[in-house]
C-alpha cells in the first residue's frame, strides 16, 4: 500500500515539476517578446535609413525566413491563405512602413507610447463585431490613457527628437495596428502562426513597394542600414513573433498582453542607453499614467472575460441536465 501511495505521490511530484518548468520557460518567452518588440523603435533609428525602406527588407527578409520555414516542413501558402489574408497582410505592411517612417522622425518615447494604445480602439470593436467582453469602463480608462499620452507629446524638450510629422505617423501607425488586428481576427481562421506570417509578410512587402519606389535613393542601404534591418528582421520579426507563439502554450493571452505593457518603458530605457535621448519629469509622469491605465485596462477585460465564459459554461451544464429525462435518472 505505502508503495503504491509513493508511486502516486512521485507521479504528482513529477506533473507539478513539469508545469512549473514550462510556465518558467513561458515566462522567459514572454520577457524574450517584451525585449524583441521594444528594440523595434531605437533599431530603426539605429539604421539611419528611410522608414520605408526598413519596413519593405524587413518584411521581404521575414517572407524568404517563414516560407522556407514552411518548405522544411513539407507545407506550403496555399491560394486560399492568399484570398483570407490580403486584408490583413495589407493592413499589416503599411503599419510597419508608417511606424518606422515615424520613428525614424521621433523620440523612441512617443513612438513606443503612441503605438501602446491601440488596445483601446481594438477591444470595443472586437466587442462590437466578435461579441468579446468590453469593460463598460473602457471609455474612462482610454481618456486617461490619452491625456497621458498628450502629457507626454506637449512635456518633449523642444530640442529632441520629437516632432509633429512623427506624432501623426505614429497615430496613423496605431490606427493601422488596429485595422490589422481586427482584419486577422475575422480572416486568420485556422491557418497556424508560421502559415499566416509566411502568406501576410509578401504581401505586405507587396502594398508597401509603390511607397518604398518612391523614395529618391532608390531600394539601397548602407552597410549600417542592412545591418540593423536584420536585426530587426531576426529579434523582433522572428524570434518574437516565435516566442509569442511558444508562451501561449503555457501563459494565457490575457497575461500576454498585460506584460507588453512595459513595452514603452524599456523601449526609453533602450533609447536612453543607444541613442542618448532623455525625458522630462512630465513625460515620466505622463508615461507612468498611461502605462498603468492601460495595465488595468487590460486585467479588467480579462477578468471579465473569464466570468463570461464561466456563466456560459455553468449555463451551459445546467441546460444539459435539464435535459435529462427523469426516466433516465
Amino acid at each position: 500500500m505505502r508503495a503504491v501511495t509513493a508511486v502516486g505521490t512521485d507521479a504528482t511530484l513529477s506533473k507539478r515539476t513539469r508545469v512549473f518548468g514550462a510556465k518558467t520557460l513561458g515566462a522567459l518567452a514572454v520577457a524574450g517578446v517584451v525585449i524583441g518588440f521594444s528594440l523595434s523603435s531605437t533599431l530603426a533609428k539605429r539604421a539611419e535609413t528611410p522608414g520605408v525602406l526598413i519596413a519593405f527588407w524587413r518584411l521581404t527578409l521575414a517572407t524568404v525566413v517563414f516560407n522556407l520555414y514552411l518548405w522544411s516542413t513539407g507545407r506550403r501558402v496555399t491560394m486560399r491563405h492568399v484570398r483570407q489574408a490580403l486584408v490583413p497582410g495589407a493592413f499589416f505592411g503599411l503599419n510597419l512602413a508608417i511606424f518606422f517612417a515615424g520613428a525614424t522622425h521621433n523620440s523612441v518615447a512617443n513612438a513606443a507610447l503612441i503605438g501602446s494604445l491601440a488596445p483601446f480602439l481594438s477591444v470595443p470593436i472586437g466587442a462590437t463585431l466578435f461579441r468579446e467582453f468590453n469593460s463598460p469602463r473602457a471609455l474612462g480608462f482610454a481618456l486617461i490613457a490619452f491625456g497621458g499620452v498628450g502629457l507626454v507629446l506637449f512635456s518633449a524638450p523642444a530640442k529632441g527628437d520629437a516632432s509633429t510629422q512623427g506624432n501623426v505617423f505614429g497615430f496613423i501607425a496605431m490606427l493601422l495596428m488596429v485595422a490589422y488586428v481586427v482584419s486577422t481576427r475575422h480572416s486568420r481562421r485556422d491557418m497556424d502562426v508560421a502559415v499566416f506570417m509566411a502568406t501576410i509578410c509578401p504581401i505586405g512587402a507587396l502594398a508597401v513597394l509603390p511607397i518604398a519606389a518612391m523614395n529618391g535613393d532608390g531600394f539601397g542601404m548602407s552597410g549600417t542600414g542592412w545591418t540593423y534591418v536584420l536585426i530587426l528582421t531576426f529579434l523582433s520579426g522572428v524570434a518574437a513573433n516565435g516566442l509569442m507563439v511558444y508562451a501561449q502554450k503555457s501563459i494565457q493571452i490575457g497575461t500576454i498582453s498585460i506584460a507588453q505593457v512595459v513595452n514603452p518603458a524599456i523601449a526609453v530605457v533602450w533609447s536612453f542607453l543607444f541613442l542618448s535621448e532623455t525625458l522630462r519629469l512630465g513625460q515620466v509622469i505622463g508615461i507612468a499614467i498611461a502605462m498603468g491605465v492601460l495595465a488595468a485596462f487590460l486585467w479588467l477585460n480579462q477578468r471579465g472575460e473569464r466570468a463570461r465564459r464561466a456563466k456560459e459554461l455553468a449555463e451551459a451544464g445546467l441546460a444539459s441536465a435539464g435535459s435529462v429525462s427523469p426516466a433516465q435518472t
